[in-house]
């Protein structure tokens, strides 16, 4: 509450009361800018409708004072504050002060908009972009923008926020607390949580802190060295895809070009987005003509109606052997041949960040079991690799049959032609 940085990171376990703070956080920030006569639009954000219906937005109509304004349902949601904008001269405009409520489903929901502050619920499952967007819509106002949320994962909220407050940024600053420091959490339930929970997971759940997440599924992924600016896509060369249907979950594309001399594949954009048509996918696997693309084989009436009424030829089924899949695509990151487009597969990069194998059983033995969640962008990457398989194995051994056919014939030469043994 006192903070003066202009980002600002409340951390905490879960139910630690981070939701309340924002909305207390928020409504402070539009006191205090009123009564220094600083008017303007303030915007409330969390990463999915869900979790704004459930959390932020029930919470902020809570504490929000009837007297400043009312909710508004349409034409976007809004709360229109009872005063009006003014301009930098101090005049008034007439112009009604808002402030914004937006799920980040699709982090560019916020362009155009110009804040004096904002409030980022659960920061820590929003893509890149979104941090990108809380920025600009504050670049010009200088406002400040709290993020508040459980350190789900080693992301940006980790990489730029915690990370740089750490390294001394005076523009950063990080609160961090355990559920237990809120008065309502029980301590008896954050105990047993404790004893029966891996260490790093109860660490990050109920304490508030930022730690790995063990058994990756693909430990080998380093943003450092596998993020690379784009380029335009040269002319020669391969480009294919990998396709991944869903409905409410996201339908998954990735498009991918072969760098014919070094045979190095570069993830060049994705297409992540549910609830649309088949054509749809049709126009974006049209507009970037990849030679083909693997499709998951559950779906084969929609690859046939791909097919037949959209005009994709070039779509087949793809091989669904997960573990031969990953073990492709591990191969590909330790040689540093699979690279990504930075800023263009934002998902994709999200999702080896979170791809995890189950947590260790009881007796400490490792799980072989995925899971199967936020993983739309890598099936469809599986996929796209599962045949053909040309320029994939650079490395690989060739058996020289001559040889072979020779040994052969030696073990089939009697050694005794009397005995014939």
């Amino acid at each position: 509450m006192d903070s003066k940085a202009r980002f600002i990171g409340a951390i905490s376990g879960v139910r630690g009361g981070k939701t309340t703070i924002g909305a207390i956080w928020l409504c402070n920030r539009i006191y205090q800018d009123y009564q220094k006569g600083v008017t303007g639009d303030y915007l409330i954000a969390a990463p999915t409708s869900k979790i704004l219906d459930q959390a932020a937005l029930p919470k902020f109509k809570e504490i929000f004072p009837k007297d400043w304004g009312e909710w508004r349902e349409q034409p976007k949601s809004y709360f229109q504050l009872k005063w009006t904008k003014k301009d930098p001269d101090g005049k008034d405009t007439g112009e009604p002060c808002r402030i914004f409520v937006r799920s980040l489903d699709d982090p560019n929901a916020i362009e155009g908009m110009e804040c004096l502050a904002i409030w980022a619920d659960e920061v820590g499952l929003m893509k890149d972009q979104a941090w990108i967007n809380f920025q600009s819509r504050t670049s010009i106002t200088q406002g400040p923008v709290l993020m508040t949320g459980t350190p789900y994962s080693m992301n940006w909220f980790y990489r730029d926020v915690y990370q740089s407050w750490k390294d001394g940024n005076k523009d950063f600053d990080v609160v961090q607390w355990r559920s237990m420091d809120n008065p309502s959490f029980r301590e008896e339930e954050y105990e047993r949580a404790k004893k029966t929970m891996p260490k790093v997971l109860f660490d990050r759940t109920y304490g508030g802190q930022f730690t790995r997440l063990e058994g990756l599924v693909y430990p080998e992924f380093d943003e450092d060295e596998l993020l690379v600016d784009p380029f335009e896509i040269p002319a020669v060369g391969l480009v294919f895809a990998g396709l991944d249907f869903g409905y409410n979950n996201p339908n998954a594309i990735v498009y991918i070009w072969e760098d014919p001399k070094t045979k190095i594949y570069y993830v060049f954009r994705e297409f992540y987005q549910n609830k649309v048509l088949l054509k749809d996918l049709a126009a974006s696997i049209n507009h970037h003509q990849p030679s083909y693309v693997l499709a998951d084989t559950q779906s084969a009436q929609l690859i046939a109606e791909l097919r037949r009424f959209h005009g994709v030829r070039q779509i087949r089924e793809a091989d669904k052997v997960k573990e031969a899949g990953i073990e492709r695509i591990r191969n590909l990151l330790i040689e540093k041949r699979l690279k990504f487009f930075r800023n263009r597969t934002q998902n994709l990069v999200e999702e080896f960040k979170t791809y995890h194998y189950q947590a260790p059983k009881a007796d400490g033995t490792s799980s072989e079991k995925i899971v199967d969640k936020h993983n739309h962008a890598l099936d469809a990457l599986r996929y796209a690799f599962s045949r053909p398989l040309q320029g994939l194995y650079v490395n690989r051994v060739k058996r020289d049959f001559k040889s072979i056919l020779k040994r052969r014939g030696e073990r089939l030469t009697p050694s005794d032609p009397l005995t014939g043994y």
